[in-house]
């Protein structure tokens, strides 16, 4: 039985709460006091019970395109109302958006001979040649500068700025290379894994150790002859474990390529649906119809077609290449630099890129993007590494106005 004293007690400690009625007209994202309260739907109003103060609450629509931020005074215990009107704004910046990715932006503005004298001083602002490897038997990789550019389909274009310049693979990863992985000695297991996505690490220390619990994968060969074909039947994580062992050999910091790194390096400042133009043509890349000798039979040696404009070989067809990011159905919330989008989405599938030999033209197709769990081993399956690069941090569309 609880007295008078202890029931003005418990009377006094209760915390006492309003009710926020929140209702909006376009969907949006709602965040009260730094907790994210997920998705406010369109004229489907919501409550939230919060304690008497004055909590700060930010919506914003699923594009990240407009917000609002307001204090909203809570002073009795009562029902407030409160309209989020978002619509109207958003139209307007959704037209104005959709107006500037009609035109040509950042690298896309430059001509063929820019966009190398920009890779030149990139490298030399880095100390390393434009083309170079890290040692004999290593991938050969190509500096690729800083810059801005449109990602994305038709449909969903959206600006994306690779804020400083990094290397890539200049092919995809060789059935040679890869068994110098797999033949060596030791190999390196990072505890926590410490891979860097994008501008940021997140800065935990590598830690090799030697006698793996498991040894490296030794992928089938499919039964095709050739140590330049690029390696296949490897996973999300096989590929984790190369880069980490490449990094520890070389002490650079090697890792896979971020979806929107990928798309910037496979475009090379083109605007078509693949980098050498808008028809898929004859003998461009190794997929169905290309005319390639090897379309639908087989992997081609790394190689065996032009390079885009950066130099780098087979972004499109031969094989798929394993990205960074999670797997997300749209580009809403998406990133607007070279950073991987490691959160949300289906964090059991990963983002696969290019195309391949038994694939059909619009998969081989810039903008092309597909999904595949991270345990996958297909035959079409590769990918291409990537490589910090010890340059300074640079205002990317600034840089490339100013290179001229």
């Amino acid at each position: 039985m609880i007295d008078q004293e202890g029931q003005k007690y418990q009377e006094t400690e209760r915390i006492q709460l309003a009710t926020l009625l929140l209702e909006a007209d376009i969907d949006c994202y709602i965040v009260i006091d730094g907790e994210d309260q997920g998705l406010l739907e369109r004229d489907c109003p919501r409550t939230f019970d919060l304690p008497l103060g004055y909590p700060l609450i930010h919506a914003s629509t699923k594009d990240g395109l407009v917000g609002i931020e307001w204090v909203q005074p809570l002073y009795r215990e009562e029902t407030i109302e409160h309209s989020i009107r978002l619509a109207e704004q958003h139209a307007f910046e959704r037209a104005k958006l959709e107006e500037e990715m009609r035109h040509p932006l950042g690298i896309e503005c430059l001509s063929v001979e820019q966009i190398k004298q920009m890779q030149i001083e990139a490298a030399k602002k880095a100390g390393v040649a434009p083309e170079f490897s890290d040692g004999p038997g290593f991938p050969e990789m190509v500096v690729i500068p800083a810059g801005s550019y449109r990602m994305g389909e038709e449909s969903d274009k959206h600006k994306v700025t690779i804020s400083r310049s990094f290397a890539v693979g200049k092919y995809p990863v060789t059935v040679e290379e890869w068994y110098r992985f797999a033949d060596a000695k030791s190999i390196v297991k990072q505890e926590p894994m410490s891979i860097l996505f994008g501008a940021e690490g997140d800065g935990s220390e590598v830690k090799p150790y030697v006698e793996p619990e498991y040894p490296p994968h030794r992928p089938s060969d499919n039964g095709w002859v050739g140590t330049t074909l690029p390696v296949t039947n490897v996973s999300w994580f096989d590929a984790q474990d190369y880069v980490r062992w490449l990094s520890a050999e070389t002490g650079q910091t090697y890792r896979l390529l971020t979806e929107s790194e990928w798309e910037y390096v496979c475009r090379a400042g083109s605007m078509t649906e693949y980098y050498w133009g808008d028809e898929l043509g004859a003998n461009n890349c190794n997929c169905q119809d290309s005319g390639s000798k090897w379309s639908c039979k087989r992997a081609s040696g790394v190689g065996s077609f032009a390079p885009n404009v950066f130099g780098v070989h087979d972004m499109l067809g031969n094989v798929w290449e394993w990205v960074q990011d999670h797997w997300h159905n749209n580009y809403e919330g998406a990133p607007s630099d070279e950073s991987a989008w490691t959160y949300g989405g289906n964090q059991q599938s990963r983002v696969v890129r290019g195309g391949s030999w038994d694939c059909g033209p619009r998969l081989a197709r810039s903008a092309s993007r597909a999904r595949a769990v991270t345990s996958s081993r297909y035959d079409d399956f590769g990918f291409r590494v990537a490589s910090m690069l010890d340059v300074p941090d640079v205002d990317a569309d600034k840089e490339s106005e100013s290179s001229f």
